[in-house]
Parts: structure tokens; sequence; C-alpha cells
């Protein structure tokens, strides 16, 4: 699968941020299809991800360019000029050149951070900033199927709401912990029931169930979906620790998966679905 064609498919938003409260959700996985799916359309594109230097990731294929912020350096707020926001000045700087240099952005947010991140909302006034800067934004909010995770989204929603009422969002539905059908009156169902109401009509996206934890093997072998997909089978199968069958599986789950999540992706970071100015 090549992901540096260039195709002719409507324009997509200038800067997207994926962020969830919990850990282990998929979040840096979204955010990396993010990425290839600008290249696909042959936009630049900037990863921002702001991680634990001791899982700082050395890819470079997934994005133009890349700028990683340790999330150790929160501990250093006291001393930089804005706080939080000087800390995460290499995101800021990134944003402003979008004008300029016609790259997108995409930020992967660290799980558990929702509070500093809502606090650098309101201490920016980020949603009108960047509307004076004509870029076009959404913040995708990721939720698995569990009680836990859905509540957390739910009130991520509403603080969104009310700290940036003009910044758009959107709701992820990741099938990483399985589906969402529970059985009506369960605890998770009236989870989601909430999570939808709290999301009211913000566009929503399913992002598929992979089988057979082909994500996750991928990824703790240190593996970007992408190259996984570009390799041959011989070659995963090292790289992965198992037989060349197995690497065959893992390959069709995932690209089944970057297919699905692709289009569920196309919905709603296209400038013609998101009601604003191409």
């Amino acid at each position: 699968m090549k992901t540096s064609k260039k195709d002719t498919q409507a324009p997509l938003l200038d800067l997207v941020e994926v962020c969830a409260d919990g850990t282990s959700l998929g979040k840096t996985t979204l955010a990396n299809r993010i990425c290839h799916l600008y290249r696909e359309t042959g936009r630049p594109v900037t990863r921002v991800r702001i991680e634990s230097s001791r899982r700082r990731e050395h890819d470079s294929k997934v994005a133009d360019r890349n700028i990683f912020v340790p999330l150790e350096d929160f501990t250093t707020v006291a001393t930089r000029t804005g706080g939080l926001v000087g800390v995460l000045a290499p995101m800021f700087e990134a944003i402003l050149q979008i004008p300029r240099s016609g790259s997108a952005v995409v930020v992967d947010w660290p799980g558990g951070t929702a509070g500093h991140r809502l606090e650098v909302l309101a201490a920016t006034a980020f949603d009108q900033t960047i509307n004076s800067l004509n870029v076009r934004a959404l913040s995708m909010v990721l939720t698995t199927c569990s009680s836990e995770h859905m509540g957390q989204a739910e009130r991520h929603l509403k603080n969104l709401e009310q700290i940036a009422p003009r910044l758009p969002r959107a709701l992820a539905l990741s099938g990483r912990a399985g589906p969402f059908d529970w059985p009506a009156g369960s605890e998770p169902a009236e989870a989601l029931t909430r999570l939808k109401t709290a999301a009211g009509d913000i566009p929503t996206l399913r992002i598929p169930l992979v089988t057979g934890r082909a994500l996750q093997v991928c990824a703790d072998a240190g593996l970007d979906v992408a190259s996984a997909l570009l390799m041959n089978f011989d070659e995963l199968a090292v790289r992965l620790g198992v037989h060349v069958f197995r690497a065959s599986a893992c390959v069709s789950e995932i690209a089944l998966w970057w297919q699905r999540t692709g289009s569920e992706l196309r919905k709603v970071l296209e400038v013609k679905h998101a009601g604003v100015p191409a």
C-alpha cells in the first residue's frame, strides 16, 4: 500500500487535535493515521506528540515534520514564561506557521492531561485565536466502549464546549476494547446514552475493531501501521517475531482497519463536511 500517492479529494482541515483522558485507547495510532491521510492528499503535515521521554518514538515516516514535547517538561511550568503555554511553545509555533507554510498540524495529546489542555485553551482564548488566524481546526475526543472512558469523554466534551465554544469538536468511538453494543439498561449502555447526549450534533466517527491484536503487536514492535503494510511478509514476520502466516494475517487485519478508518476520518476532516470556508 502506497501512502504517498497524491489524490484529488476535497481539502482537509488545517489543525486536528486527538485527545482522551485515559491511556492505551489508541490515540497515537489514530493520530498517525490522520498524518498519513494528509500525506495521501499531497499536503505536508507536522505531527506534534506530547509524551513521556521514556515512550518517545523515532519513526520519522509518519509525518513530514515531527515535534516532540516531553511530558516531563510540564514540571517546569513555574519557570516558563506563560506557564504551560511556554512549555508547549513548539506546538504553538507550528500552528502559527500554518497560514504561511500550508502544512497541516496533528497534535497527539497524552492521556491524563485533559485538565492541562483545558487550562491552555482558556489561557490562550484558543478558539478565538485560531479563528483570527483563519486556521480551520477540529478537536477530536476519543473513547473506547468502557463506562469509565465514555464518562471521561462526556465530561471532556462538556468542558470543551464551555471553555472553547467556537472550537469544532468530534467524537471518535474506538473499537479497540470491543463494540459499543451493550444490553439496554446496562451501565455501559447508559454511559453511552449520556455520551451521545453530551455530543449532540457534533460529528461522530467509528474506528473499527481489529481482531487478533494486530495493531498492538505492531505497536509493541515499534512499527507504524503504514510501515507494516509496506513490508514484505518475510521481513514483517522477523520484525514481529512470528511466522510468515501470522504476519500475513496481521497485514490483512490492519489493511482493513486502514481503509475503514481513512473513510471515517474523511467524513469529519474534509472541509466541505466541516461547514467552514475552503
